[in-house]
């Protein structure tokens, strides 16, 4: 990140009273496009910007494989829960692209992935004019003005690599990536003379038609991964019938053999739960769900060893024998962590101000200052989009964005005093 050293921070109360936005957002993603729809839609729209550093609002930086879906139904788009008239709703995307009778015969709730991405591009365009792409927020500071913060200064950086100022009240920045609980075990060995290659699975959208070419024998896939994305690629890789045997090693409960509930298994003991711990809040199921997918996946895979005689089929392994089946897979296919935005470095000043954060719902958290430490009014949300398991938008975004607007026209009429930041959408 850029050192923050030439930034002049506002020090006269007078030059920092009035911000030049009402918010700023700190990229354009599903989050951050709910919450521009959300103020357009009430009755006192705010002054808002936002700042992305793509040149172009994107979900996923990886290709949408064909016919994958998100998790979650259509109604839980960017709009539709907050005001069921709106006309951002994916209903109404469907009506203006000519395809609402097509979708409704189709008798699926859950949209395609790509059509999905489509929708979010058809929504943006209407706010092109309130989004700067290619400008890269290098840091925020607090503006201080009769002892409590007032306003924020935004360090921008555009594509010519020149630094400018922007001045809010608000701020909305990219809540940190919740980090998984469990993670595949590393591949120690990769047999390259023998011809083994190794695909990370961001390039495999890319690469799908050079995996399913005809070859005698038929190619061995090894699966490494325990992510959403991993089930859609072992889906997909069974629609194959040229390819041989599938190796998944996954600590994803849901792609394991069914197994029989013996009187021994019980559901987890209760957990206190800490208001300011997201983590430990989080609700699991302690039977694994079987999802349309992943039945889909188990009948696919049952057609594929009766189809080849048995001589070819789908195998879930656990981390004791992942090495040696590796060794049986022409090709391995391993999600990477791909490299996170993180908004830790972004802010300076804030540590001796905040208190700490309270969750609320499953995209919103809120974080209180200390006691007169900020003006009310002058507020920050960090936002995530995703849900849970990062290929669908989170179920109460749409009502959530509209909270972040109403906490803006709450900010509005307040005056000066103790003020909570609202975080993670």
């Amino acid at each position: 990140m850029a050192s923050l050293d030439p930034i002049q921070r506002p020090t006269s109360p007078t030059a920092s009273s009035s911000p030049a936005y009402d918010l700023v957002c700190i990229g354009f993603g599903p989050a951050q496009l709910a919450t521009a729809i959300a103020n357009q839609e009430s009755k006192k729209p705010a002054n808002i910007l936002f700042l992305e550093r793509k040149p172009l609002l994107s979900w996923h930086t990886s290709d949408h494989l064909p016919r994958s879906r998100i998790e979650n139904p259509f109604i839980y788009d960017l709009a539709t829960t907050r005001n069921p008239r709106t006309k951002y709703s994916y209903i109404n995307y469907l009506q203006a692209k000519g395809r609402l009778v097509e979708f409704a015969n189709s008798d699926r709730m859950n949209p395609l992935r790509a059509e999905f991405d489509d929708y979010l591009q058809w929504c943006a365009e209407d706010f092109k004019n309130q989004v700067r792409y290619g400008s890269e927020v290098v840091g925020v500071v607090p503006e201080k003005g009769d002892g409590a913060v007032r306003g924020w200064s935004v360090a921008v950086k555009d594509q010519n690599g020149r630094t400018h100022m922007v001045r809010a009240r608000s701020i909305a920045a990219p809540a940190p990536a919740v980090k998984s609980e469990s993670k595949p075990e590393a591949l120690l060995k990769v047999n390259f003379e023998a011809g083994q290659r190794f695909v990370p699975m961001a390039e495999y959208a890319a690469r799908r038609n050079e995996l399913r070419e005809m070859r005698d024998p038929p190619l061995n896939i090894f699966l490494v991964g325990s992510s959403q994305q991993t089930v859609e690629i072992l889906d997909d890789l069974l629609s194959c019938q040229r390819l041989g045997n599938i190796t998944v090693h996954s600590d994803n409960e849901s792609l394991r053999p069914l197994k029989l509930l013996s009187n021994e298994l019980s559901p987890p003991e209760p957990r206190l739960c800490s208001i300011w711990a997201r983590p430990s809040c989080d609700s699991k199921s302690w039977v694994p769900s079987a999802s349309e997918l992943v039945q889909n996946i188990y009948t696919k895979a049952y057609e594929k060893q009766l189809s080849s005689k048995g001589q070819f089929r789908l195998r879930i392994v656990d981390g004791t024998g992942a090495t040696e089946s590796a060794l049986d897979g022409g090709i391995i296919i391993s999600e990477a962590a791909g490299p996170q935005l993180s908004t830790s470095g972004l802010f300076h000043g804030l540590d001796s101000l905040v208190l700490g954060c309270r969750q609320k719902g499953e995209s919103l958290e809120e974080v209180q200052f200390k006691r007169g430490a900020v003006a009310e009014g002058c507020r920050m949300w960090l936002m995530a989009a995703n849900s849970e398991g990062g290929r669908s938008l989170a179920k109460d975004l749409a009502v959530r964005a509209g909270e972040v607007v109403k906490g803006l026209q709450v900010g509005q009429q307040g005056r000066d005093g103790l003020v909570a930041i609202n975080a993670r959408m």
